[in-house]
């Protein structure tokens, strides 16, 4: 299974060379989304190549704190390495800051997966984007919104669109699927999941428990026995969050252990590349 989702992966690759691009500066820029009924203005960042060359694309979705510098690195990451990359902003447009704690806003990481159809269609009419390869990737909450707009559950009245990206990669989501605990899914574009064991947010043992529901395109599960949430963002050193949510922990508050691992980080970057 590994093999075979890493050989699918792999057609988000192409013949630019990843060893470092002269880059444009970062562009803020808007695009529409709409989310079943309700029609969104949402803000991203892009990050691209200094080309006008079509480029392979990929949509970077962030975690419940908003576009920080952990959605930001992989957009300077993945720009260097030849692509676009569209850091969307799943917040501002909603009037909300961030979603981790009791006292800040609330949005459905279900919702998002209309916000990244959005930046889809939008990327798709890029010129300098490949509209046949676009992939998408997304950290905690956005890892989340990954998973709702990768995997179907037959049940589902109301499903998010047809995912327009070729593959997706989830970082340390929440692989309850907001208490979807028994449902089969199937997975509609390969797809990745990285996590920490250590991770005492969204635990490992989750995702672990979500693989024997799952079938269709390739899938799967790699995780970094030291490594807590957010060790890919290399700004973030390690410590213990005492006011966020965390249904992980009883009565669902509070805290949890977030920071940098370096190791994890080094082997991600190359499963990311691949």
């Amino acid at each position: 299974m590994r093999a075979a989702a890493i050989r699918l992966l792999l057609i988000l690759a192409t013949a630019a060379s990843l060893g470092g691009e002269a880059l444009a500066a970062p562009e803020n820029v808007k695009f529409p989304v709409t989310v079943r009924h309700d029609q969104l203005t949402l803000d991203g960042k892009l990050y691209r190549p200094a080309t006008t060359a079509p480029r392979p694309a990929v949509i970077v979705v962030h975690g419940c704190s908003g576009p920080g510098s952990a959605a930001r690195t992989w957009g300077e990451v993945l720009s260097k390495w030849g692509y676009v990359a569209l850091v969307i902003d799943s917040f501002t447009g909603r009037g909300v800051k961030e979603v981790c704690t009791r006292a800040g806003g609330r949005v459905d990481a279900r919702d998002r997966a209309w916000d990244i159809d959005g930046a889809a269609a939008w990327l798709k009419a890029r010129a300098f984007v490949r509209a046949d390869r676009i992939g998408l990737m997304g950290q905690s909450h956005g890892g989340a919104a990954t998973l709702f707009a990768t995997l179907r559950d037959g049940a589902d009245k109301s499903p998010p669109p047809s995912p327009a990206f070729v593959g997706a990669i989830a970082f340390y989501p929440d692989c309850t699927l907001r208490g979807r605990t028994s449902q089969l899914f199937e997975v509609q574009r390969p797809l990745l999941i990285l996590v920490g064991e250590k991770d005492d947010w969204t635990p490992a043992d989750k995702c672990r428990e979500l693989l024997p529901r799952l079938s269709g395109k390739p899938f799967e599960l790699h995780t970094y026995a030291d490594a807590v949430h957010a060790y890919d963002n290399p700004g973030s050193k390690l410590r213990y969050r005492a006011e966020v949510s965390n249904r992980n922990k009883p009565g669902g508050c509070c805290g949890a252990w977030i920071g940098h691992d370096e190791t994890a980080y080094r082997d991600t970057l190359k499963r990311v590349e691949a």
